[in-house]
């Protein structure tokens, strides 16, 4: 069927670059097994059913048509289908329609907001870092049509922004939210802390309005900042200031044990190494401000990263209508973002480079959404 979709530009312009990627999207992570694709891989004959055999298993606790079954996983957590030239077996042999939704939709995500479908990507893909995050240009959105398969399509939330209208629910306000959102992350006279700040401020006075039902003070706050143009600088506040604690609860021990990407494990490796080069994480860096300006230098990356996520994760409306408990997971990605960085830089003695960073934001997303101890670090 032909849709309307709404879309960051990059991706009308990605492709999947497949073996010349730096990395496989078919490792790190469980393999989820649609339905349709289940018992298509059960019924099947010959030299496909050969080399399905012993490869896939059913899902004994599936909860939706997604999830019926799941990849065996060798070891490194690869798909067992993924061949020594970093290719898939399925792909290669029996063609694409053979595939599982999984895999034939990553690293595209879909949400239908007020009936028209979103499609993102997902910052774990190489590929999609380096489109989105390296363009020094603020990232842009266009609208078009496409054909997409309903039953083939796996929706992560659904949207009817007009059914709240008069009600008291936030999200009757979701597109004014969401517009002044991205604009308070894409303005540039202020630091990406100093923007991150000015959103949690923002949504917080929502929240207050919220709760003493002061709908027409939560209407004149939107009407005040919803223009490019908006002067922000009165809901600027202090800068993050990161405890030692900060820096070695994200190496803590539990956490590095559950990590299943092998690239992430590299770089905590190095961020663990720069790390222990000082006594006190924390007291070094407000001394030797040298990493926080090379790391300014390059806040358009940090700034795309963040306004994909809003985009993707429909923040603020993630957490429920928790609007603040939605910018804390944000803010705190960001500090573990940063923080690794600044290790790595410092165990590698290199300057900090847009490809670094890059990096660390890719291999930190394979692993953040499946991580028990990340989960805990993100929502503090």
């Amino acid at each position: 069927m032909k849709v309307n979709i709404f879309m960051p530009k990059y991706m009308a312009e990605f492709k999947c670059i497949s073996s010349s990627c730096t990395d496989t999207c078919c490792a790190g992570w469980d393999i989820n097994i649609d339905e349709d694709t289940y018992n298509k891989y059960k019924n099947s004959t010959g030299d496909f059913n050969k080399l399905l055999d012993g490869k896939y298993v059913k899902n004994k606790d599936e909860y939706d048509s997604f999830n019926q079954g799941f990849m065996v996983l060798k070891e490194k957590s690869r798909c067992p289908f993924l061949n020594c030239n970093m290719l898939c077996d399925i792909h290669g042999g029996f063609g694409e329609e053979e595939l599982c939704i999984t895999c034939k939709s990553y690293p595209r995500v879909f949400n239908i907001v007020d009936d028209v479908y979103e499609k993102n990507g997902l910052p774990s893909c190489p590929e999609i870092c380096s489109m989105a995050f390296l363009n020094k240009d603020k990232m842009e959105f266009i609208e078009g049509e496409e054909e997409l398969e309903e039953k083939n399509t796996e929706i992560r939330r659904i949207i009817d922004s007009a059914a709240f209208d008069g009600t008291d629910s936030l999200l009757q306000y979701f597109w004014d939210i969401r517009v002044i959102s991205i604009n308070i992350m894409q303005s540039r006279k202020f630091s990406i802390e100093e923007r991150l700040n000015i959103l949690k401020a923002f949504y917080v006075q929502i929240e207050e309005s919220h709760a003493s039902s002061e709908f027409d003070l939560i209407e004149e706050l939107l009407e005040e900042f919803n223009d490019e143009e908006s002067d922000y600088s009165r809901l600027r506040g202090l800068k993050f200031k990161e405890d030692n604690k900060f820096y070695t609860d994200i190496a803590e021990s539990a956490l590095v044990e559950n990590i299943r990407s092998v690239r992430l494990k590299e770089c905590l490796k190095d961020y663990i190494n720069g790390m222990t080069k000082v006594n006190n994480m924390s007291e070094f860096l407000n001394h030797t401000p040298k990493y926080f300006k090379e790391l300014e230098s390059y806040s358009y990356v940090f700034e795309n990263y963040l306004v994909n996520q809003i985009f993707k994760d429909l923040i603020p409306f993630n957490k429920g209508e928790s609007l603040v408990k939605s910018v804390n997971v944000l803010i705190n990605s960001y500090r573990i973002i940063k923080a690794y960085i600044i290790g790595i830089a410092m165990s590698n003695k290199e300057e900090i480079k847009g490809e670094q960073i890059v990096r660390v934001i890719q291999a930190l997303s394979k692993d953040i959404e499946h991580n028990k101890v990340f989960k805990e670090l993100l929502e503090r």
